[in-house]
């Protein structure tokens, strides 16, 4: 029985979406409630105290002081805390103008979350969200509905030190949108790259432990229990198999005619594997360094062709990678830079699977032209297969991607652009968004998003995809 093996090498397009590769915030701005505070010395110039009033001459009339005591402070003990609500909720509506699955695209999302802290020492969090799809008036009307939990765990905390079992959203790295040092987070494809980073990422089984040193910081992730990506159905546009048009996304669609009757399976059982890292914050700058043997997310198709059959498997990769983020003069620099082994590839001639080596470099800048109001985050993307053999993937990939976003209306409106694009293959993103913040927690926005390029590359497997949408954001 002869196998095709053929990849998902979503790494080789469009720079600024979640790739396999290339797998994606910088930890400063990502920084959640899940993370320890960094070790970081404030750069915030002290406040100046201000002198006390002079007093003011006693009279006749002024009562008599109170007669001294001897009194010890009264130290407030920890109070026991309990918090729920609902951290995100998500209601769009969007249309397909080019697309022939589907006409209108909608999505609901929701995660409510119970957070118990019993001592100082102990926390407990428990955590459920919902996702909904529609989409319909094509050749592939589709809606579903998926349940899955949040991050539900349970936390020790004793000086320096923080231990955390259970399901957690972990995400490592440095640059926006594609760190290279995000190798421990599950990746979520349901909206494919509609959203921001930290939304695009799921909760899954892990250890982890968190040691603070002075200015270094120790992270180390065990995941008992692999859980691969989150996929969309296969009916949904945002599939990376395209039924309608025969097409597995990465690969040349003169190849892959034979998958529109194809059976999908998928291969998650075993553990996900470990990964260590250890970061520095001060002058003169940060930097980490990290090194993880761990499973891709991102799935990698196995094709059977006598039983026409699609296995979505997860090989382990090695990796070891360095960054860094310099601020100076209104400007902030940060770089990444990796070297991933075991990275499997197609073979032209035969249609065999085989592994190389990749290198990958990230160099981004981030500054705020004409003051606070607007934000440029620019970044530089390099991948490149150490492989001399006809491979159906690109072997090289360069490209730029980033976000300008500004306010105005005293706050109150949100303008922003996300884009990304090919230097040596076309490959286009654009993401335009206006937002109405006025309304506080709540956001209205109308966004949209627009892809083309050539084969091989996000932009040109989705370019009968591009989206226009209307939604509202909120948490309570």
């Amino acid at each position: 029985m002869k196998k095709l093996l053929l990849t998902l090498s979503l790494s080789l397009a469009l720079p600024g979406l979640a790739l396999a590769q290339l797998p994606p915030p910088r930890e400063g701005a990502q920084t959640t409630p899940d993370d320890l505070p960094p070790p970081r010395t404030t750069t915030r110039t002290p406040r100046t105290a201000q002198p006390a009033a002079a007093p003011q001459a006693s009279t006749a009339d002024d009562l008599p002081l109170p007669v001294s005591r001897s009194r010890r402070p009264v130290t407030r003990g920890f109070q026991p805390t309990l918090k729920f609500g609902v951290d995100d909720l998500l209601l769009e509506a969007g249309a397909l103008p080019d697309a022939p699955e589907a006409d209108s695209y909608s999505t609901l999302r929701a995660s409510a979350y119970v957070l118990w802290q019993p001592s100082r020492n102990w926390e407990f969090r428990a955590g459920a969200r919902l996702d909904g799809m529609a989409q319909a008036g094509g050749s592939m009307d589709h809606d579903e509905m998926l349940a899955d939990y949040g991050d539900t765990y349970v936390r020790y905390r004793e000086g320096n030190t923080r231990l955390t079992f259970g399901a957690q959203t972990i995400i490592w790295g440095r640059v926006d949108e594609v760190p290279l040092a995000d190798r421990v987070s599950r990746v979520d494809l349901t909206r494919f790259s509609l959203d921001d980073l930290a939304d695009r990422r799921r909760a899954q089984l892990a250890a982890r432990w968190e040691q603070t040193m002075g200015d270094y910081k120790l992270d180390a992730v065990w995941l008992p229990l692999f859980r691969g990506a989150q996929l969309p159905d296969v009916a949904s546009v945002w599939s990376p198999i395209n039924r309608s048009t025969g097409q597995i996304i990465g690969i040349d669609p003169a190849l892959t005619g034979w998958v529109s009757g194809a059976r999908i399976e998928e291969d998650e059982q075993g553990s996900g594997g470990g990964a260590i890292r250890l970061t520095k914050t001060g002058a003169p700058f940060d930097f980490g360094l990290t090194l993880a043997r761990t499973r891709q997310s991102l799935p990698y198709y196995q094709v059977d062709l006598p039983t026409l059959s699609l296995t979505a498997v997860h090989p382990y990769n090695t990796f070891v990678g360095a960054d860094m983020e310099l601020v100076s003069g209104g400007l902030t620099w940060r770089m990444e830079v990796g070297y991933t082994d075991d990275v499997p590839v197609t073979l032209a001639t035969t249609t065999a699977m085989d592994k190389t080596q990749s290198l990958d470099w990230i160099g981004a800048l981030e500054f705020f032209p004409g003051g606070g109001d607007t934000r440029v985050n620019l970044q530089l993307v390099a991948h490149a297969l150490q492989s001399d053999r006809s491979i159906l993937e690109l072997k090289e990939y360069y490209g730029a991607n980033g976000e300008i976003e500004t306010t105005f209306g005293q706050g109150r409106w949100k303008a922003a652009m996300r884009f990304a694009t090919g230097f040596n293959v076309r490959d286009v993103y654009l993401g335009p968004k206006l937002s109405y913040v006025g309304w506080e927690p709540h956001e209205l926005y109308i966004a949209g998003h627009y892809f083309d390029g050539e084969n091989r590359t996000l932009g040109g497997f989705h370019q009968d995809h591009s989206l226009i949408t209307l939604g509202l954001r909120t948490k309570f």
